[in-house]
């Protein structure tokens, strides 16, 4: 879930957040979880265990303090392919960028049976 959801989710309004740097440096971040007294989570009360800057169109940059519950329910999405073909797309892609020969024909089998059915006609058995 994204940051910006859980607190319009919660009701919190982004003007009633603290401002935040923006782009944040890790040592702000850390210095705003270690120092006392602890901070609050700003979704249910409980002690943060962690810190985002959270940016609003309209309020800017925020700081949010997080336990760890609501923490981890916020921790970014992957964004790598889960299919062996977005994979070989991403593959591929890079292969291009670096200029490097054959990139348009890589391809990656399942099995060592696949890879022979799909071999190329000049490659030998």
């Amino acid at each position: 879930m994204e940051p910006a959801d859980l607190l319009t989710q919660h009701g919190i309004d982004p003007a009633r957040l603290e401002p935040a740097p923006h782009p944040p440096a890790r040592a702000q971040t850390l210095a705003r979880v270690q120092s006392p007294p602890p901070r609050s989570c700003v979704v249910c009360g409980d002690q943060a265990a962690t810190a985002r800057i959270v940016v609003f169109p309209d309020a800017g940059p925020r700081w949010t303090d997080w336990c760890w519950g609501h923490g981890m329910a916020i921790r970014p999405r992957c964004t790598l392919p889960a299919t062996l073909e977005g994979i070989t797309a991403d593959l591929r892609a890079v292969a291009r960028e670096a200029g490097l020969p054959g990139a348009v024909d890589l391809a990656f089998y399942s099995s060592t049976g696949a890879a022979a059915v799909g071999r190329r006609n000049e490659e030998p058995r």
